[in-house]
């Protein structure tokens, strides 16, 4: 079975679990004969990351995500991994300066591993977060916070969650969450070997008392040597999305926008300069390039910007 003939399942709650857990093990092992033998997939052209600074403050330790603002270009969300409480922080994207720290109110820290910035109600653009790993103390949290992008960003305020939602699956937990151009939120499972389950929660979960059952999933077409994706991202515009594992970034071209389908599709694999434990990647917040960040103290953030007029591509 190759990653295009994957039906996708339904389910109400998990009785069935032992019947996906079987079909996800299949899925797992077709997908890496298929991208074993697969042909290099040729993707935009992108110039070698390079510094733009280190993150000046020693509070930022564990960068899990990354993320564009909206509303202040050249501004970048990041946050701390599980151990820390529920603040995100506003950097400089031309210098990694701190510009604010902001603490979210109605949200719970558990272990926020990635952050997204997109559309939500009305013409409002929306910071979500991702309290999606497995590191606190009961389990995942499986729970997505939203945030209205706040109009000033000035160190020590306060931002209020505007609604969050839960939801069950059965991976162990999701290091990567992608909001795409409509507000529509999706959860990447991180397993070992890379071939994570991609899983579209329904906006009906916002608000919900009850955690959602996820009911629509494929798996990434990726082949690591790690528990991988860590982290991704989609363009602004809804047409670009990348993938980031410990050791590259791998690029999907998002086709009427389908993201789960598109995500079925082998990817293209991009310019990435190593990371000791690099875990975040975001698009700039006019989709023209993109950036990493690892986790540590005072790491740099790496810019790589897309070439206009490249030179014959080699491969």
């Amino acid at each position: 079975m190759t990653i295009p003939e994957r039906k996708v399942l339904l389910y109400s709650g998990l009785d069935n679990m032992w019947a996906q857990i079987l079909i996800y093990f299949c899925t797992v092992l077709a997908s890496c004969s298929a991208f074993e033998k697969r042909q290099t997939v040729a993707g935009p052209p992108f110039a070698a990351g390079h510094i733009v600074g280190k993150i000046d403050s020693s509070e930022i330790s564990e960068a899990s995500g990354l993320a564009a603002s909206r509303i202040h270009p050249g501004i970048l969300y990041t946050h701390n991994d599980h151990g820390d409480g529920p603040r995100i922080f506003a950097i400089n994207a031309t210098d990694a300066t701190l510009v604010a720290t902001l603490t979210v109110a109605g949200a719970q820290h558990s272990d926020w591993e990635d952050i997204a910035v997109g559309p939500c109600k009305g013409n409002a653009m929306c910071i979500f977060i991702g309290d999606t790993g497995d590191g606190g103390t009961n389990g995942p949290a499986n729970t997505i916070y939203r945030v209205v992008e706040p109009e000033q960003l000035i160190d020590g305020g306060v931002i209020t969650v505007d609604s969050s939602l839960r939801y069950n699956w059965i991976e162990d937990e999701a290091q990567t969450m992608l909001v795409d151009a409509n507000g529509e939120v999706y959860i990447v499972g991180n397993v070992y070997g890379g071939r994570g389950m991609v899983s579209k929660i329904p906006m009906s979960a916002w608000g919900n008392n009850s955690p959602v059952n996820v009911n629509s999933f494929t798996f990434v077409p990726i082949h690591t040597h790690h528990h991988d994706p860590v982290d991704g991202s989609i363009s602004p515009d809804g047409n670009e999305l990348l993938i980031k594992s410990k050791n590259d970034v791998f690029y999907f071209q998002i086709s009427g926008g389908d993201v789960v389908k598109s995500m079925s599709q082998f990817p293209a694999i991009l310019p990435y300069t190593h990371e000791r434990l690099g875990e975040a990647i975001c698009w700039s917040h006019d989709g023209k390039n993109y950036y990493t960040l690892g986790e540590g103290h005072h790491e740099p953030l790496y810019l790589y910007e897309r070439l206009t007029n490249p030179g014959p591509i080699v491969g």
